[in-house]
């Protein structure tokens, strides 16, 4: 304060009328010391004793912005002519700059049809690339907004999208566990990832480009490279492709089809290299040799036939059986044969001469499968009946017989003997060991019936196919899914596992025989239900998950194992955001809460209350801000930087902006490289482009050596001047944030400053108890103004640049407010009526009517040319600013008890 007043009396002259309170802002912790309003008219600004500078919505009165930086008490603030920076200044002797934020959508990029799940950026900035309900991704040019193109993002909603950081990528996650992969530049499909079981909820690129993370409804985040060997589509059948098998080498692929046809095809490239003509009707089984050489058939017709597959020629045809063959096998001495057909009989052949050895005993159901054990001691059969039975491959004694709960559709054995799997009718496919007939494990997911299974050479991995369209691969250590292919359009037939352990060839209804690879790097359990979001670390190296329970967990993404969680959100965690710089780890929630967590130490750094659950976070790439999104649609941002000293409890921040304009649920938030761009995707249908402020002051302009009381910004905004305690008035560059010079060395302490219109004059006021004009460029007294005899507090200028105002201290009963024309000293008005010292006066836009706010909670509105007040108000507190507001229709004076307080004023007080 500039002077303390220790009594003071209360009175009021009230010349016309007083007015009741429009309206309150309520919001700072200790006096309110200044108010102004934004050219634009959208926002006021507040300074207070509390050391915060504070921003509001002008029209709902509502709190958008606290920016924290000040030391000390704020006794000056001014804003822009462009209304987009903030200069204050105070008791800590220094001026701060602050971004006014523009609180509605930069652009909006308007053509999804329905809701939007998910928006990313390539790291040029240059473009958007959204997807949603629509099932559509949409690539937008980030600088105005329009459409670049539409990519068909598949059969299912989108719900993640990710761009590589290369740019040259872009992934999409579905709502059912789906990711397909493109190009970005022409939008040409790349692959197809069956990822999870139920909807993804997590996709990232690595920064490094090497791999890519998704998260899903089942609790799991997986890792996969960006990099792929494209799927082979091999077509020539005419008809449904009932059965395949793969040569022991991996090499070749047999299959056979209802267009009574056996095709062999090199695996490699998808060429046919012959067909083995001879059957009558529809193929239904097929199986090489071990030793390659052969490839045994079975036909609706009821006959097996053994194929040279080396020329395509008939071997030999064995005698026809009750009824289609659906099973065929060689055995590894490669002396016998094992057919089984749909009337649940099993027949073992010799190769030699065609005879039959012997027929088991049958099952009461088709057989479904044959298959020998590799080193020739069993032979296990399977069987709609129900069941699956191991035979003694010498004698067809049967060894045993394990039941499953459904029909046994399909049948595999392991290459170490050990292993049985089986498929079922009940859609789950179930793996039994060879020796006591024990359930190992049971993997479920399929939607209908399994119609081929397969294990991989290493014994890692179980493949199975299924009539529901999709081909699934399990991980046998960890009975779990590991990855699964849709490619087929239709029921699949039956799959095989290549020799490499990787590739898996599958063919379907659709004619087409299909080869593509295991590609998932890794698989980890991050929860044993759903969580809600995952982000990869700037390092490559970690990544982090946000989780049901509230917790927060920080992994390493090479080894998948757990590296430390962070504690402090009571409901569940709804979302994590990784700093760029890999420092800090920030996360919210349902407890509307964002906590901000060091990532090496996990120590809690800072904290901010949100008025709704926390839906999505993000950083921005300088560190500098922090994006929040919430339950009731809003962005809000907040400065994560971490105090120093760091206190024991994470101090409580408030919010640095709040952002609106969204009718639905945000469900992406992305800042852009240039740190002040933001996109935001909604259930609403839209993609919105904001621009954020930065959270906390852009410069610190330091140089007085005193408190500072006066700023003005010159009127094109480039220039900013300051008034001190310390008795000097100084220039400032703005957009280069430094000390110009000092324009002015005065006896006292300089309490007010304003610039003349054309920038080349600066009138102040100060404790030398006058009034002067001062020549901006050498600082040049050009006028004296007479009349004051006590320290001037407050000078105000006409919008025309050609009346002053000034008041001040007074004794006695009177403090007279002067009015002067800018080319005389000696003053034209002097109005007389405050009886407590004038601390601001404030011309309206016309320039003919001056408000004048007095200590003691006296606020007058005075005619210039009357020299009278047209209307007087009261307020209930020591007073220390006011200001118009509202267009001139209000006037606003802030107050010792926190508040600033808001009169409608008549149209004669306007």
């Amino acid at each position: 304060m500039r002077k303390s007043l220790l009594g003071f009396s209360v009175a009021l002259a009230a010349l016309c009328f007083a007015a009741s309170f429009a309206a309150e802002l309520v919001g700072h912790t200790e006096p309110v010391y200044d108010i102004t309003t934004t050219p634009d008219g959208k926002w006021l600004v507040t300074g207070s004793f509390d050391q915060t500078v504070r921003l509001w919505d002008a029209n709902s009165l509502q709190p958008t912005r606290t920016m924290l930086g000040h030391t000390g008490l704020v006794l000056a603030i001014a804003v822009s002519p462009d209304s987009k920076l903030i200069a204050s200044g105070g008791l800590d002797n220094t001026i701060r700059l602050w971004e006014i934020p523009n609180n509605v959508p930069v652009l909006n990029l308007a053509g999804h049809q329905g809701a939007v799940a998910s928006a990313a950026m390539t790291t040029d900035g240059m473009f958007v690339v959204s997807g949603g309900a629509d099932k559509l991704l949409k690539v937008w040019t980030a600088a105005d907004g329009k459409p670049a193109r539409d990519i068909p993002g598949g059969t299912a909603a989108i719900t993640r999208v990710d761009v590589r950081k290369d740019n040259l990528q872009v992934a999409a996650g579905d709502a059912t566990g789906v990711v397909r992969l493109f190009n970005f530049t022409d939008g040409v499909a790349q692959q197809v990832l069956g990822a999870h079981t139920g909807e993804i909820t997590g996709l990232v690129y690595a920064p490094n480009n090497g791999f890519f993370l998704t998260a899903g409804a089942d609790g799991l985040v997986k890792r996969w490279p960006v990099q792929f060997t494209a799927p082979l589509n091999i077509a020539g059948h005419g008809d449904v492709i009932n059965v395949v098998a793969l040569r022991p080498d991996g090499n070749w692929i047999a299959t056979g089809s209802n267009d009574k046809t056996a095709r062999l095809w090199d695996r490699n490239n998808g060429q046919p290299i012959r067909n083995l003509d001879g059957h009558p009707e529809a193929v239904t089984a097929i199986a090489f040799s071990p030793n390659q050489a052969w490839v045994l058939t079975g036909c609706a017709d009821k006959i097996a036939r053994l194929f040279d597959a080396n020329n395509g020629q008939v071997v030999k045809a064995f005698a026809a059986q009750a009824g289609a063959i659906t099973a065929v096998a060689v055995n590894p001495n490669h002396q016998e044969i094992a057919v089984g057909d749909a009337t649940g009989v099993v027949k073992i052949y010799k190769t030699a001469d065609g005879a039959e050895v012997r027929a088991l005993a049958p099952h009461t159901g088709p057989v479904s499968g044959v298959a020998y054990l590799p080193n020739g001691a069993n032979l296990v059969t399977a069987s709609h009946d129900k069941s699956v039975k191991v035979w003694n491959a010498a004698d067809g004694v049967l060894v045993r017989k394990i039941d499953v709960p459904d029909a046994a559709t399909s049948l595999a054995v392991s290459i170490n003997n050990l292993l049985l799997a089986v498929g079922a009718n009940d859609k789950q496919v179930r793996v039994f060991n060879v020796a006591d007939g024990a359930a190992v494990a049971a993997f479920a997911g399929h939607t209908d019936k399994i119609t081929g299974v397969d294990f991989s050479r290493d014994l890692t991995k179980l493949v199975s196919s299924s009539a529901d369209g999709s081909v699934r691969v399990w991980d046998l250590t960890a009975k779990r899914l590991m990855q699964y292919f849709v490619q087929h359009a239709g029921v699949v037939s039956g799959t095989a596992f290549h020799p490499d352990n990787k590739t898996i060839v599958s063919a379907g209804a659709d004619k087409t025989i299909k080869v593509d690879a295991v590609s998932v790097q890794s698989v980890q359990v991050a929860d044993d239900k759903r969580f809600n979001d995952l982000v990869i670390a700037s390092n490559s190296a970690w990544h982090a998950t946000a989780h049901e329970d509230g917790s927060v967990k920080l992994w390493d993404s090479n080894a998948g194992t757990l590296m430390r969680p962070f504690a402090g959100l009571t409901g569940r965690a709804t979302s994590v955001a990784i700093s760029p710089n890999a420092q800090q780890i920030a996360a919210g929630g349902a407890d509307k809460s964002v906590r901000v967590w060091n990532l090496n130490s996990a120590q809690a750094q800072v904290r901010f209350e949100t008025p709704t659950e926390v839906t999505r976070l993000t950083f921005s790439p300088d560190n500098t801000k922090l994006l929040a999104s919430g339950a009731d649609n809003a962005l809000r941002a907040f400065d994560p930087t971490p105090p120093n000293p760091q206190p024991a409890d994470a101090p409580l921040r408030p919010i640095a902006q709040t952002l609106t304009g969204h009718t639905a649920g945000i469900g992406s938030l992305v800042i852009a490289p240039n740190n002040r761009t933001a996109i935001s995707a909604s259930a609403d249908g839209s993609v919105k482009s904001w621009e954020i402020a930065a959270a906390s002051f852009t410069a610190n302009l330091a140089g007085h050596a005193s408190h500072i009381y006066g700023l003005a910004f010159s009127n094109d905004g480039k220039q900013l001047v300051s008034a001190s305690n310390d008795k000097t008035v100084r220039l400032w560059d703005v957009e280069k944030k430094a000390a110009v010079r000092v324009i002015s060395t005065q006896q006292q302490p300089v309490y007010g400053v304003v610039y003349t219109p054309d920038n080349k004059s600066l009138v102040i006021a100060g404790g030398d108890k006058t009034v002067k004009l001062l020549n901006l460029e050498n600082g040049a007294e050009l006028r004296v103004f007479k009349g004051p005899e006590f320290p001037v507090y407050s000078v105000a200028l006409s919008p025309d640049g050609r009346t002053i105002a000034a008041g001040g201290v007074g004794l006695g009963p009177n403090r007279p407010i002067f009015i002067w024309n800018i080319d005389a000293p000696d003053p034209v008005k002097k109005l007389d009526g405050h009886k407590d010292d004038v601390y601001r006066v404030r011309f309206n836009v016309a320039g003919n009517k001056l408000l004048s706010v007095g200590y003691t909670g006296t606020v007058n509105i005075w005619d210039i040319a009357a020299g009278k007040p047209v209307f007087s108000s009261k307020l209930p507190s020591i007073t220390y600013g006011g200001n118009y507001v509202a267009a001139g229709a209000r006037l606003a004076a802030t107050a010792s008890d926190g508040k600033t307080y808001f009169v409608d004023l008549p149209a004669e007080a306007r």
